[in-house]
């Protein structure tokens, strides 16, 4: 299981320096591409919703969506079902920014598919196995990082551990 693991991190390293070679590639930091991924796979949304997504508070959100706006990546505009709201989506070079590194990711990947073991290109099953084992790895990770005082507390109790003197050290 620890290969298995170290074996992910690497991916999870190169996914990172992958992400921001990307993303520099249009001059943006990699939460600005992230929220143009998440416009084109999700679509139109709220900037509330934008804020969140990227981890950032309301008025962070709000400035990365001003540079993304003067940018010409995305715009804003109201909201057909709630009048008080607005939707944020991508203009044409926005989409087309974020279409073209995904392509690129996609033949990336097909390029990796293409160097490993050939049953994963010949046999549909196989292929289908391993995208349900990335799928499952990706929401424990989700779920992981969505417990932030849980892993804070289990952190702090490993370093408290390092702090307390051993119990033969307390008997001499």
């Amino acid at each position: 299981m620890h290969e298995l693991a170290r074996r992910v991190r690497e991916l999870i390293v190169a996914s990172d320096s992958y992400r921001r070679t990307m993303a520099a590639g249009i001059d943006l930091s990699t939460t600005e591409a992230a929220v143009l991924g998440h416009l084109l796979h999700d679509g139109p949304q709220t900037p509330s919703l934008v804020s969140a997504r990227a981890g950032l508070t309301p008025a962070a959100g709000t400035s990365l969506l001003d540079r993304l706006e003067r940018g010409g990546l995305v715009a804003r505009g109201p909201h057909p079902r709630d009048r008080r709201s607005l939707l944020v989506d991508l203009t044409p070079r926005g989409r087309t920014a974020i279409t073209a590194m995904f392509s690129m990711f996609s033949e990336d990947l097909l390029h990796a598919l293409e160097g490993a073991d050939p049953r994963l290109l010949e046999d549909p099953d196989l292929r289908r196995v391993m995208t349900e084992l990335l799928s499952s790895m990706a929401a424990a990770l989700r779920v992981r990082a969505g417990d932030t005082a849980g892993v804070r507390t289990a952190i702090h109790a490993e370093l408290a551990a390092l702090r307390e003197p051993a119990e033969e050290d307390v008997t001499r």
